[in-house]
C-alpha cells in the first residue's frame, strides 16, 4: 500500500505545477498556444518523417531497395507540410460542423419536450431549457466558429488549472498518509 501512495505522490506536485502553468498560459493567450501546438505537431511529424527517410536510405545501402521506411517518411513529410499549411483552416471549420450537429440535437430535444407536455407526470420544462441552451450553443458555434474554438480552448485551460489545484490538494493530503 505504501508503494502505491509513493507512486501517486511522486509526481503529484510536478503535475500540479505543470497543469496550473499550462492552464494559465492557455487561458491568457489561447491563440498563441494553439499556433504553437500546430507548429509542434507539424515539427514532430516532420522529424518522424526525416528519421524514416534516413532509415530508408540505410536500408537502400544494405539491400539495394528503399523499402517501406522511405515511403512512410515521404508521406510523413508531406503530412507535416499539410498540417502546417492547413491545420488552422481545418480546425477552424470543425466548430461550424459541430455547431450544426448541436443545433439539430437542440431541435430534436425541443420537439421531444413539446411532445412531453401532454404527460403531466413528466417534467418537460427541464428538457425544454436544455433544448434551448443546446440550440443557442450550436448557433454560437455555427456563426462564430473561430472565437468559439478559442473559448473552448480557454475552457480547457481553466480545466487544467482546476486539475492542477486538485493535484496540489491531493499532494498535501497524501503527505499525511503513511
Amino acid at each position: 500500500m505504501s508503494n502505491v501512495m509513493d507512486q501517486i505522490r511522486k509526481y503529484a506536485l510536478l503535475r500540479a505545477i505543470a497543469y496550473i502553468l499550462f492552464g494559465i498560459v492557455i487561458v491568457m493567450n489561447p491563440h498563441a498556444v494553439f499556433n504553437l501546438a500546430v507548429y509542434f505537431i507539424s515539427a514532430y511529424t516532420a522529424i518522424m518523417g526525416l528519421l524514416s527517410v534516413y532509415e530508408g536510405v540505410k536500408i537502400k545501402k544494405q539491400t539495394g531497395e528503399y523499402g517501406m521506411s522511405m515511403m512512410g517518411g515521404i508521406i510523413l513529410l508531406v503530412l507535416a507540410g499539410i498540417i502546417l499549411v492547413f491545420a488552422k483552416g481545418i480546425v477552424s471549420i470543425l466548430p461550424f460542423f459541430l455547431g450544426i450537429i448541436i443545433v439539430i440535437v437542440g431541435i430534436a430535444r425541443f420537439i421531444q419536450a413539446n411532445n412531453l407536455k401532454n404527460y403531466p407526470q413528466v417534467n418537460w420544462v427541464s428538457l425544454m431549457i436544455y433544448a434551448v441552451i443546446t440550440f443557442v450553443a450550436g448557433l454560437v458555434l455555427v456563426f462564430n466558429p473561430f472565437s468559439s474554438l478559442l473559448f473552448l480552448f480557454q475552457l480547457f485551460g481553466a480545466i487544467l488549472i482546476f486539475m492542477g489545484i486538485s493535484e496540489l490538494i491531493a499532494f498535501f493530503q497524501l503527505r499525511k498518509v503513511k
